[in-house]
């Protein structure tokens, strides 16, 4: 059942519940309706529903649940349609066709938007304002407006309520994964509730907009000399945390290649560039878009590509970059071991990995591609080929690197779409060379060692200081130990049941004896000359007695 401290929020948001399992039920997800559904929903009530049968493929079922279920569960699916390393090919070619697109709200409700947050409406604002919105999502609609100095910019403004509303299902979401782990034990490796977590935390940043702004300056900062590739620029004095001005990008969707075509772009050079500033954002800047999605990149005049949404953005700290470029040198020296020892200093592998079966399946996926000319490598296959062996072994990757590996990989797709001869690993090979060779800078290793140095210094520093806290704390009798116990559990649980029937034996004994004094005394009612105090307490204990054997007997365990 659900947990008590839970229960009043859930009561509160029965009727969500239920549609919730309601669709599922709908589009045929009955095992998983029968394990979870009891906790929120009678079973007569479920069964009374009909439901749809399942002669869709599973992936396109689960497409259609999660649209019905609203822009926060549509969200939720395109975010694991960029989690290659755990959800299954065929799974995310489906979820990556989800669309948010959902109708604008009305131009009443954008003034008092505007009025609460900026002082003043949009016409007070621009010297001119489009009504009609160019773009409408579930967080947020877009309109086309002109500054005073005459610069044409994109407004994106957000959803009246959407916070409250985003809170409400994500409660309900945190509170599925948690019924999930507990009852479909065979989902509990793909970490529902972490990636609940991670969800939240993502669709809570892209509700601030003045950190998307910061995220656009940053990107626009790291390509300042790069003339290929356009950040547009952000106006501050028309931002706050519900509003984003920037410049206007009038630009074609790097995926529409008819009008590409008949624009005259070189669709060759647009795929060299998108490359090269992916490539450039991972391995150079470690600060890349974390939203890899085609339709956020726009092919401009000259094949230059400019890029919008900024509100998800993936960082490569200094920690993940050492260990991926170890992982990198790795592969390309056949070294499954030092794979293997990378993929524990991530602490991505369980307990009961099969670690040489994984050292195995590595090695083939090496194999399989050490030695060919780059050419003949199919960059999005190798890709592909090494999260199945991730997801055969249940590593799930820290959420920086597979968002970064699903960039590669749209990358790699965009770019044989526009030029089927486009090769990825040619582009990558100079910036994943660079990325490695950089460990060796001495200059880098001589800061990692005064680094070490300084927190060596820091340590011996606060050692006698640390010393005599913990003696005064032994002191003042304030030092707290904790013991964590494993597998004690079953053990503390037979001695209770060992004291309790030790505990009923006596009390049986105690009533024969007290019993056979009363009958003694010959004193009392009497009953056929005997005490019926005397011949109660015999009753008493011969029934707790024959109870107390039972017990034992039905334990197995005598």
């Amino acid at each position: 059942m659900l947990q008590p401290l839970k229960y009043y929020k859930t009561y509160k948001r029965l009727g969500r519940y239920r549609q919730v399992i309601f669709v599922l039920a709908k589009y045929g997800f009955d095992d998983i309706v029968e394990r979870i559904g009891p906790d929120i929903i009678s079973r007569r009530l479920l069964k009374r529903r009909g439901k749809k049968k399942a002669e869709q493929p599973t992936a396109e079922r689960i497409r259609f649940a999660l649209t019905e279920l609203g822009p926060t569960f549509v969200k939720f699916g395109q975010l694991l349609s960029t989690r290659p390393d755990v959800v299954p090919e065929e799974y995310v070619a489906e979820l990556e066709k989800l669309q948010d697109n959902v109708e604008p709200f009305p131009i009443e409700d954008v003034k008092r938007i505007f009025l609460l947050e900026l002082g003043k409406d949009p016409e007070s604002l621009f010297t001119r304002f489009e009504e009609n919105p160019i773009a409408s999502a579930s967080i947020a609609q877009v309109h086309r407006a002109t500054l005073p100095d005459g610069t044409r910019v994109a407004v994106k403004i957000q959803r009246p309520r959407i916070r409250n509303i985003i809170e409400t299902d994500l409660e309900i979401l945190q509170e599925l994964a948690t019924m999930f782990e507990r009852h479909i034990p065979e989902a509990r490796w793909y970490q529902p509730n972490k990636l609940v977590d991670q969800f939240s935390s993502t669709i809570r940043r892209e509700l601030d907009f003045i950190a998307e702004a910061h995220a656009a300056e940053r990107f626009r900062l790291n390509f300042e000399h790069i003339d290929t590739f356009f950040v547009p620029a952000v106006h501050w004095d028309f931002i706050s945390e519900k509003i984003l001005t920037i410049d206007y990008i009038d630009g074609v969707k790097i995926t529409n290649l008819e009008e590409i075509e008949k624009r005259g772009y070189d669709k060759k050079a647009i795929a060299r560039n998108g490359a090269r500033a992916i490539l450039k954002e991972v391995f150079e800047d470690r600060f890349f878009h974390g939203d890899p999605h085609p339709g956020n990149f726009f092919v401009m005049e000259n094949s230059v590509i400019g890029a919008v949404d900024f509100g998800i953005v993936g960082r490569l700290d200094e920690d993940t970059a050492e260990h991926l470029s170890m992982l990198l040198y790795a592969i390309v020296n056949r070294d499954v071991e030092k794979a293997v020892q990378v993929f524990k200093l991530l602490n991505v592998l369980e307990d009961d990995t099969d670690i040489a079966l994984l050292k195995y399946d590595l090695m083939d996926f090496v194999d399989r591609y050490y030695g060919l000319p780059l050419e003949k490598i199919d960059a999005q296959k190798a890709i592909s080929d090494l999260l199945r062996v991730l997801r055969r072994h249940r590593i799930i990757l820290p959420v920086n690197l597979a968002t970064m590996g699903r960039m590669l990989l749209v990358s790699a797709g965009v770019g044989q779409m526009l030029d089927p001869k486009f090769d990825m690993i040619e582009e990558a090979k100079p910036f994943i060379e660079s990325f490695m060779y950089r460990r060796f800078d001495p200059r880098r290793q001589m800061r990692e060692v005064m680094n070490l140095f300084d927190r060596l210094k820091m340590t011996v520093k606060m050692l006698p200081e640390d010393l005599e806290d913990i003696v005064r704390k032994l002191k003042k009798g304030k030092m707290l130990v904790q013991i964590h116990h494993e597998g004690l559990n079953k053990f503390i649980l037979e001695m209770d049941r060992s004291s309790n029937r030790l505990t009923f034996g006596m009390i049986v004994a105690a009533l024969i004896i007290g019993s056979s004094l009363v009958m003694q005394l010959d004193r009392g009612p009497m009953l056929f000359g005997f005490s019926i105090f005397g011949v109660l307490g015999y009753l008493f204990a011969g029934v707790i007695g024959l109870w107390l054997v039972i017990a034992i007997l039905r334990s197995g365990k005598i």
